[in-house]
């Protein structure tokens, strides 16, 4: 082989190797975890804003429908009822409380955590006042429906907190801390906390009714359908990513052939 051909395969093979190298290594990534691993910042970030304002969104169905809100959500109405504050610093003071407590019992939240409630707050005092402008439907009929559309709601807005990956709800936290001091499963801890939360909000004068109970039994399997399918949006921006790596590979590739065109002799 001559000194030209040496070089030249010498080229070739650092070239491809580098390109094969990026290839394995977003392959690596691809193969090792969920879709949220490979989301950017961006996405991440858009994931919780929306997953927030969504979960505000149908709250603010439920106190509207009057068949009552979730179980935490009953105790935040009292706590507002009893204090005139506004409902969003309601939200804040009561989700700041649940947080605080997590982190006292080893659960440290995520900026998610910290960051979610300054979104849910002020968009659930705007949607609540504004829906406060029209009647609610007095039949049934129009109203069961409209709770199961507004749990379906917060399964899917706290599905998208949880693919976000910035962190877990307050509820979520306090469940997980509970269940780490406790041996019981989260969703065990959870409905004990929950029970507590509407025993509260009755006793202080809080808006609960059928929707709670509906709220209560079917958030959970809401959340987990909502997780599932924020998960499949999310691993949409997965293939997305790999198409684009792998659009990179050919890429590189070309130009390869390109340059040992260029480079064999006339």
């Amino acid at each position: 082989m001559s000194r030209y051909d040496s070089t030249l395969r010498s080229l070739l093979d650092r070239l491809m190797g580098r390109a094969w190298s990026r290839a394995g290594a977003v392959a690596e990534v691809l193969s090792k975890g969920v879709a949220r691993r490979v989301l950017t910042t961006g996405a991440r970030f858009g994931y919780l804003i929306t997953g927030s304002v969504l979960i505000a969104l149908s709250v603010s169905i439920t106190f509207w429908t009057q068949l009552g809100p979730g179980p935490l959500d009953v105790f935040i109405g009292a706590i507002s009822e009893l204090t005139g504050l506004p409902l969003a610093i309601a939200v804040w003071a009561t989700v700041g409380s649940l947080i605080l407590l997590a982190t006292l019992l080893g659960r440290r939240p995520g900026i998610g955590t910290l960051l979610s409630p300054f979104i849910i707050g002020p968009v659930l005092g705007a949607a609540v006042h504004t829906l406060d402008r029209f009647d609610a439907p007095d039949t049934l009929l129009a109203t069961i429906p409209l709770q199961l559309v507004a749990i379906a709601g917060i399964g899917l807005g706290a599905g998208m907190l949880i693919v976000s990956g910035l962190g877990a709800g307050s509820g979520e936290l306090l469940a997980g801390a509970g269940s780490d001091r406790t041996g019981r499963t989260e969703s065990v801890v959870r409905f004990g906390f929950e029970m507590t939360w509407v025993t509260l909000g009755v006793l202080l004068g809080g808006p609960a009714g059928i929707g709670t109970v509906m709220v209560a039994v079917l958030v959970g399997p809401s959340v987990a359908n909502g997780y599932r399918v924020a998960d499949r949006w999310a691993g949409r921006a997965q293939r997305r990513m790999a198409n684009a790596h792998a659009s990179i590979v050919d890429r590189d590739i070309e130009r390869l052939n390109r340059s040992l065109v260029d480079t064999m002799p006339r």
